[in-house]
């Protein structure tokens, strides 16, 4: 107790994906990844400069080390001297990019800052210098800091993670594989195209002078070229979405190899359906069953979990408990190939896509999935909220460190035999509810494109990426961030509890009461699961949704919305009657805040619904229409911030 953190330790690192995201978004380009990179070493470069300039102008002692004078010879300000080299490297730097970016001009790699280290070295030397001349003092002051934040934000503020759907890189490899031995790539079994990788793993370039046709697959090969030419700390991790296979992960380790990559990304699967995190276990154990693939991977693997397509693919309820499991059977695995798992958590500001408070969250996590280490992703939606207030971004960051010591020190108990066969149970009684009321009519997607304003979220600039995977009219097709947020703007916020009526039900009946109630005072993951709906449902206001009905739907459409709500009064009675009283009234004096912010964002949902309603009308000049949109925008904005946990 009462020490300081190590000198050369840093608790936090930070990642991006801004301008590597290119998960379905045809804008983000090979030339868009390179610029992105670019102007975050400018960025960097010049905080850096700054920082120094204020060190040098500080740093006018004349006593310091021989190793100081060796470089700078005798002199009465050897620390000046001793920095001006890197303090000038800094500013050619950033004035070499901004030349590069403005001004088309050739940029040579060779006279820029290249990693940290060119950094941390010189200011080491200083470092032990003060500390040899009774200087400790200064040497803790404006010197540790620059250290400690070049160490955390590098060459370029954030490691710029890459992500892209699994499909493009097998449709790269189809062209290929077709022109070169004239067979189709995507007809073979999982087996043969493990095999024809892990062969290609060992063998020469065969990509090399190979002209791809198809414009995608141009796009996907000059992202991994121009990858090939940045500095290793510039970038992070590969994440590929939608994997589903294990040749989906070894199809980038080939690329990343074909295209001369000396630092390769370490390449992360992405499993978001309920099916892929079904499959995860055997994709993995393919993988770690491969001696050669252990050893490229020097036994770390880094798995992301995708919270956003399970919800929407099969409730919430069911994504929650099937992310668990996967956890689970992945440590272990892992235990028994030996490897260094890392999960990467793909979290969302709602509740509906794995948001939530950070320390129940990850005290819910399986035991030994959080081992001293961990990575999150905070949305753009909710990155002003969270970090826009410097105390808030101290509270935020601490919560994170202290969330995760706790987590790893202090494991959650393992779950009885009992509670895993009634949450299971629960788990697929929901799935199969939620994709009823989906899935069973035509007028369920009308409504949801009719009455929400999920059309109106696409024009908001906080996406990175369309609203749509694919151009196709169907609710797979349509991403998890506007399918949340649209629902959360008529204050249904149906993502989050739809389909878990059904397993509350079941699970309420005498049989399960005991431990259900056990359950929700002893197991943090179902407590934890119970908590986030109980705010949500806090949350909801069903009244809201019959204004937007009022204003926009038809007779049919409006059928939907009552039993829509009957459903909602379902959940709430049955979540109500489960939950022990303690917890009960504790969780009420928590939702004050939520419920006094709900009464004042209600004239907004008025005036969305009003403003949704003109909008339809054909005869509108184009001041209107700008006004009306505007108007539209606002709405949207105000009832995020009333909600909170919207994105």
């Amino acid at each position: 107790m009462g020490k300081g953190l190590p000198k050369n330790f840093n608790p936090i690192e930070f990642g991006s994906w801004m301008g590597g995201d290119r998960d379905g978004n045809p804008f983000v380009t090979a030339e868009v990844t390179k610029r992105v990179i670019l102007l975050s070493r400018w960025e960097a470069a010049k905080l850096y400069e700054k920082s120094m300039t204020k060190l040098i102008r500080s740093y006018s002692m004349e006593k310091c080390s021989k190793k100081i004078l060796k470089t700078t010879g005798k002199t009465f300000e050897p620390y000046r001297v001793y920095l001006r080299p890197l303090r000038d490297k800094l500013r050619k730097t950033h004035r070499a990019i901004e030349q590069y970016l403005v001004n088309n001009k050739l940029l040579n790699e060779k006279n820029l800052l290249s990693e940290r280290e060119e950094i941390l070295k010189p200011l080491r030397v200083v470092r032990e210098s003060l500390e040899q001349n009774q200087s400790e003092n200064i040497a803790s002051g404006d010197l540790l800091d620059l250290m400690r934040r070049a160490k955390c934000f590098g060459i370029n503020l954030a490691r710029l993670d890459i992500r892209q759907e699994s499909s493009r890189h097998s449709q790269l490899l189809a062209e290929y594989i077709k022109k070169k031995l004239n067979q189709d790539y995507s007809s073979w079994d999982e087996d043969r195209k493990i095999n024809y990788l892990s062969t290609k793993m060992q063998s020469k370039n065969l990509l090399k002078n190979f002209q791809f046709k198809n414009k995608e697959n141009k796009e996907v090969w000059s992202t991994f070229k121009v990858l090939a030419t940045q500095p290793k700390e510039c970038l992070g991790a590969y994440v590929i979405s939608m994997t589903s296979s294990a040749s989906d992960i070894l199809s980038v380790m080939f690329l990343q190899k074909e295209a001369n990559i000396e630092h390769r990304l370490r390449v992360v699967p992405l499993f978001e359906t309920l099916d892929d995190l079904i499959n995860a276990k055997p994709i993995m154990e393919k993988l770690f069953s491969l001696k050669w693939y252990r050893k490229d991977i020097n036994n770390k693997q880094e798995i992301m979990i995708g919270y956003s397509d399970s919800s929407k693919d099969a409730g919430k309820l069911s994504a929650s408990w099937n992310q668990y499991k996967l956890q689970q059977e992945i440590i272990k695995l892992a235990k028994k190939y030996k490897i260094d798992v890392t999960f990467f958590h793909g979290r969302g500001g709602s509740a509906g896509r794995g948001g939530g408070p950070i320390q129940a969250t990850l005290r819910s996590q399986p035991a030994g999935s959080v081992n001293g280490k961990i990575r999150i992703t905070d949305q753009g939606e909710v990155i002003q909220q969270k970090y826009g207030y410097e105390p808030l971004a101290k509270y935020n960051l601490c919560s994170y460190i202290g969330s995760v010591m706790e987590a790893t020190l202090n494991p959650p108990p393992k779950p009885k035999d009992s509670w895993v066969k009634l949450i299971q149970s629960m788990s697929e009684i929901s799935t199969s509810s939620y994709r009823k009321n989906i899935n069973q009519s035509s007028d369920f997607i009308r409504y949801f494109k009719t009455v929400t304003p999920h059309m109106a979220l696409g024009k908001l600039s906080i996406g990175s990426r369309p609203s749509k995977r694919k151009n196709v009219d169907n609710i797979n097709s349509l991403r998890a961030i506007p399918w949340v947020f649209a629902w959360t703007q008529i204050r249904l916020m149906l993502p989050a509890w739809l389909g878990t009526a059904e397993a509350l039900r079941y699970s309420s009946i005498k049989k399960f009461k005991k431990t259900l109630i056990d359950m929700e005072k002893n197991w943090p993951y179902f407590n934890s699961t119970m908590d986030l709906l109980d705010m949500v449902l806090s949350k909801v206001d069903p009244e809201i949704s019959k204004i937007y009905e009022k204003n926009l739907a038809d007779d049919k459409l409006i059928r939907v919305g009552k039993k829509l709500r009957f459903q909602f009064d379902s959940v709430k009675k049955l979540n109500d009657q489960i939950t022990p009283k303690e917890i009960y009234k504790q969780r009420k004096s928590f939702r004050g805040p939520a419920i006094i912010r709900n009464i004042y964002s209600e004239i907004l949902n008025v005036l969305q619904a009003v403003v949704m309603n003109k909008l339809l009308k054909k005869k509108l000049n184009r001041k209107d229409k700008k006004d009306l949109n505007d108007a539209m925008m606002a709405s949207i904005a105000g009832i995020s911030a009333a909600i909170k946990n919207t994105g």
